[in-house]
């Protein structure tokens, strides 16, 4: 997480609280490559980024968000904006008490399994809902881990052997 986009997004949610709205001016920004490629082009100057800015007809209804893009432009960072929308929806999901886990795995759990994960990690973690990310990995040769809040859980069998692996060297070297 970069500190610097973790502090925008601090920022904007204290002044801001749609998160859908933030998502769609990201996409129309990004759905435009060469709109995109200027805004973070160190080659085009702050002002004409704000004029261009100023005139987009969706955040003309979005004041806050639009002075907030103008301030990013305006000090060379619309590029931290991606990295802005992503801190500013786990700030929106903490809000909630909801957390996000991803979870590695061969191939995709079925539901009844995710399901007792989800619940499993809402007691642990004292949250009212867990959403999964699951990733497909298939160096992780068997089982799971789980990242969730800065912890792992690792249930995976290259992490078991890695695990063996330690024990035998510590083993051998004592």
């Amino acid at each position: 997480m970069n500190e610097l986009a973790r502090r925008y997004a601090e920022a904007l949610y204290s002044l801001f609280k749609d998160e859908g709205r933030l998502q769609d001016a990201l996409s129309g920004l990004q759905g435009c490559p060469a709109l995109w490629d200027a805004l973070i082009s160190p080659a085009v100057h702050a002002a004409e980024k704000q004029k261009v800015l100023s005139r987009l007809p969706e955040l003309r209804d979005e004041p806050v968000l639009l002075r907030f893009l103008m301030t990013l432009a305006k000090r060379g960072r619309i590029a931290l904006l991606p990295g802005i929308v992503n801190d500013y929806h786990s700030l929106c999901l903490r809000a909630q008490n909801i957390a996000e886990c991803t979870m590695t795995c061969v191939r995709p759990p079925d539901a009844e399994s995710c399901e007792r994960i989800k619940v499993l990690l809402c007691q642990l973690h004292q949250k009212s809902e867990v959403h999964l990310i699951i990733r497909i990995d298939p160096a992780l040769l068997g089982g799971f881990t789980l990242e969730l809040e800065g912890i792992t859980y690792d249930q995976s069998v290259r992490g078991r052997l890695n695990r063996l692996a330690r024990n035998l060297e510590e083993v051998s070297t004592a």
